[in-house]
């Protein structure tokens, strides 16, 4: 079968075209697209246009024979027949065979899309592209390209977010797509079409998830009062967080003030010190105007008090999480 050249990728205005192979790490777009897919199916055959192959308890992989049996099927329905497997990078080779070779039997008025959250199963792309089909990668982006996924997808969203502010988030909220990408959502309910959020908006405005908790946790440490470490403890035990949970992000915060602040003793420009800290201007400059009370022995005790937690939590004592945090936290400003 040929298809025209102006057939559009799925989920758009025009033709679509008898199959797709979506792949990639970026579960945010693969997510959408299959979104897309299930819209596009309900308005034009009604809620039951797409029938979907998937793993029956989550795990391993959809049933290979009876999507290729489906897709040879007879339908009795009017108009464009939609199929979806997701995920089938765990096919076999002859599992993969036969749904290829389904796929090169498949009627005219059938779409079929699969999904794989890794390697593709061999033969498939190649039946894809025999029947005209389209293969679309969605790669996750990582480590620089990061920042730039997310004023893309703020841009997507209607409203402008800054560099610095992409940046702050990733610091804040970790490289999780799918967590990046609620937070997007809800900014742009903020900002609104045309709208702008910058660094000092996000302050107040990023979601206080655990891991923003442990850092806010390494925050309260650093100022070295103890009402507000054993405040924000406490509600981020309340979030469901263990104390292993929080080592990390409250160490990596103390040794950033330790590096800081011995870079500072030595005579170190505060503005240069901004850019070598390793994260966003606006989160350093918070960092180095919040050391005028503590020194760098005191963020020394503050890191061995961290080291201690961790070994209680890998079974170095017996204590309950609640009491292992609250013993590190109280050595921590000793």
């Amino acid at each position: 079968m040929t298809v025209g050249r102006l057939r559009r990728p799925i989920g758009e205005n025009g033709y679509v075209k008898p199959a797709y192979l979506i792949h990639g790490s970026d579960s945010a777009k693969i997510d959408q697209a299959r979104t897309r897919l299930r819209q596009r199916a309900e308005n034009e055959s009604g809620v039951g246009g797409l029938e979907v192959f998937e793993p029956a308890d989550g795990r391993g992989s959809p049933d290979a024979e009876g999507l290729a049996a489906s897709i040879g099927a007879l339908s009795l329905m009017p108009g464009r027949r939609y199929l979806l497997a997701d995920p089938i990078e765990k096919w076999g080779k002859n599992q993969a065979a036969a749904v290829a070779e389904a796929l090169l039997a498949a009627s005219e008025e059938t779409t079929v899309v699969l999904i794989a959250r890794g390697k593709v199963p061999a033969g498939i792309a190649d039946a894809v592209k025999k029947i005209g089909g389209e293969t679309l990668n969605y790669e996750a982006p990582e480590g620089a390209r990061l920042p730039v996924y997310l004023i893309e997808g703020a841009a997507a969203r209607e409203f402008e977010l800054t560099p610095e502010a992409a940046r702050f988030m990733i610091a804040r909220m970790g490289e999780s797509l799918p967590r990046l990408g609620a937070e997007l959502d809800r900014l742009a309910l903020w900002a609104g079409p045309g709208g702008m959020v910058d660094v000092e908006d996000l302050e107040e405005m990023v979601a206080d998830t655990s891991e923003t908790s442990s850092f806010a946790l390494g925050d309260a440490v650093i100022s070295g009062e103890r009402g507000d470490m054993i405040a924000v403890a406490e509600k981020l035990l309340a979030q469901g967080a263990t104390a292993g949970s929080t080592v990390y992000t409250t160490t990596t915060s103390i040794r950033r003030a330790h590096k800081a602040l011995v870079k500072l003793e030595d005579g170190a420009d505060p503005s240069r010190l901004e850019r070598e800290l390793g994260v966003p201007p606006f989160v350093a400059r918070r960092l180095i105007n919040s050391l005028s009370g503590t020194t760098v022995e005191a963020m020394r005790n503050a890191a061995i008090a961290m080291a201690d937690l961790e070994v209680w939590t890998r079974g170095g004592a017996e204590y309950p999480d609640e009491l292992a945090l609250d013993l590190a936290l109280l050595a921590a400003t000793e």
